[in-house]
């Protein structure tokens, strides 16, 4: 399948707002009354930008994105930045796989081309005659701007702007009350890899996976070095959007970031919102993290112990004196023939204030556990006995989940941590799979910097837009989360027969029998079956005084 295709199947969104203005009433009136029109396209290919960019003006979210202009250009270009961070939106949205997909399947598209604002004649010929001269092959259609230049653009955004975009967005959603009141977040980070040749970029050694190492039977430790970036991610499962965001080097350690992340977020949030738990994994253990969190911000942590720690065989060794609770769920799996049913079941076990994890305080881990007059603060912990990981790994470690939460129904606990699944396969494998997050405009740490954010904001933003329009629509049922690809093929379906129609700096959006009406053709099925639709119909349909 050829690139311009599949991005046709990738969109997700009807985008159409931009420079041109909509003006439906007018150019219905205009078609109508025979008056020539400038251009006319299909916009079944490559999908409808416009609600969502009306979506982003309406909650002022569009200049958000304008203010990302590094303002770095040495002489005055015939291409402004707004235009440019429209056009790498557009990338964004689309999936394109690489970066330089971008060229032949927006940059020389005539309808997304003029929605930015390029006329006809620059989409053919470019916007200046720079590099034209070079060309082995002349092109039909050059495009009005090149990717390079795009990608110097988008480089050159500051990391503060960056910030600034993340928490802005964040706060004005969380103004309209697109987070729930009490918001049981997730904490993890991914790593965004890159080449060794990669400017600014970081590396790790890390032990190749088992299937990786296996020689002749026999599982060797094989070591790698890994370069790359790592992207840090507080996030509300709830509503599926983030609430901070962090960014740096691979090597730097996950606890390096979690103060920060969480004070930005509640920051972020203002009194809209409140951070009521935090699940984490085993990389953000640190104790004087998770005393802050209970003694300063009065959140709920729920974290695994590494299996070497005291309070790990001290959780251990005192179960069967702690609240058991059990749980068992039917569900199933195969399909067809091959389906049935099967019984999954949880036994847990809590056990209320271990004083063995004497890294669980102000000063953290050192040699003060050891003075004689040292009272550790008393931690929780929730000892997970059997559950359908366990079943399925009979030789795992038992679980054993630290929190500051009550510990009388052990179940919340491991409902809680269980949750942070959630993030890696609901965001960042998505990130990766579908919205290309490790594939920059430039092999360079301010171009890895520049896509994370855009594309992390912009996957929140599409998500906060599909409420938005079921909203608007007063949809009469919620449709499954599907993901993203599947709601590029649904948005496909749905505007595969319209048409939009350019007259100078004017658009509008017809369905394609409308036009064939409203010029003087009659449609006798109009929709697949046998109607009438008269050109009287569309006009009141779109407004347009009728004398």
């Amino acid at each position: 399948m050829n690139i311009i295709k599949q991005a046709s199947e990738n969109i997700i969104n009807r985008l159409s707002w931009a420079t041109s203005h909509k003006d439906q009433a007018g150019i219905t009136r205009d078609l109508a009354e025979g008056k020539d029109i400038s251009e006319v396209y299909g916009v079944g290919e490559a999908g409808l930008f416009d609600e969502f960019f009306y979506f982003l003006q309406r909650f002022q979210i569009l200049d958000l994105f304008f203010a990302l202009d590094p303002n770095t250009s040495k002489r005055r270009s015939n291409v402004q930045f707004p235009t440019v961070i429209l056009i790498y939106l557009m990338r964004v949205v689309a999936g394109l796989a690489f970066f330089w997909h971008s060229h032949p399947v927006l940059l020389r598209s005539q309808p997304l081309m003029r929605l930015v604002g390029f006329n006809g004649r620059q989409i053919r010929d470019g916007t200046s005659r720079r590099g034209s001269e070079k060309a082995s092959e002349p092109t039909e259609i050059r495009g009005p701007i090149c990717p390079d230049s795009i990608a110097a653009y988008i480089q050159a955004i500051s990391a503060q702007a960056l910030e600034k975009l993340i928490n802005s967005v964040v706060a004005i959603l969380a103004k309209h009350h697109f987070f729930p009141k009490g918001i049981h977040a997730l904490l993890d980070s991914s790593e965004i890899q890159s080449t060794e040749r990669c400017p600014g970029c970081g590396k790790v050694k890390k032990e190749k996976a088992p299937e990786l190492r296996l020689r002749k039977g026999r599982i060797r430790k094989v070591m790698e070095t890994v370069f790359g970036f790592k992207v840090w991610l507080l996030w509300d499962p709830n509503s599926r959007l983030p609430l901070a965001i962090r960014f740096d080097t691979i090597e730097v350690s996950d606890v390096t970031y979690t103060r920060e992340i969480i004070t930005q977020a509640v920051s972020n949030l203002g009194t809209h919102a409140k951070i009521v738990s935090v699940a984490m994994d085993r990389g953000f253990l640190d104790g004087r993290d998770l005393w802050w969190l209970h003694n300063q911000m009065g959140i709920h942590f729920y974290i695994p112990a590494k299996t070497n720690l005291g309070v790990y065989k001290d959780a251990l060794s005192l179960t069967g004196t702690g609240v058991v609770q059990t749980r068992q769920r039917k569900r199933t799996v195969g399909a067809g023939k091959n389906r049935k049913t099967v019984m999954d079941s949880w036994k847990v076990e809590g056990i209320a204030g271990l004083i063995s994890a004497g890294f669980y305080g102000e000063q953290g881990s050192g040699s003060h556990e050891n003075r004689k007059d040292f009272l550790p603060n008393p931690i929780n912990a929730v000892v997970v006995l059997d559950d359908p990981y366990r079943q399925n790994n009979p030789q795992s470690d038992l679980l054993v989940i630290l929190t500051n939460a009550p510990v009388d129904k052990p179940l919340r606990v491991y409902d809680g941590y269980d949750a942070r699944s959630e993030i890696e396969n609901g965001q960042f494998r998505e990130a990766k799979q579908a919205w290309f997050i490790d594939r920059p405009a430039r092999n360079t740490a301010e171009g890895f910097r520049s896509h994370v954010y855009i594309t992390l904001v912009t996957m929140a933003l599409t998500t906060v837009f599909r409420t938005w329009m079921d909203e608007q629509d007063k949809l009469e049922h919620q449709g499954k989360e599907t993901g993203i690809r599947k709601f590029r093929e649904q948005i496909k379906e749905q505007n595969g027969n319209k048409l939009i129609v350019f007259d100078e700096d004017r658009y509008a959006i017809f369905d394609t029998y409308e036009v064939f009406i409203l010029c003087g053709t009659t449609v006798l099925k109009p929709e697949g079956v046998r109607e009438t639709v008269s050109k009287r119909d569309i006009l009141i349909k779109y407004g347009v005084a009728l004398e």
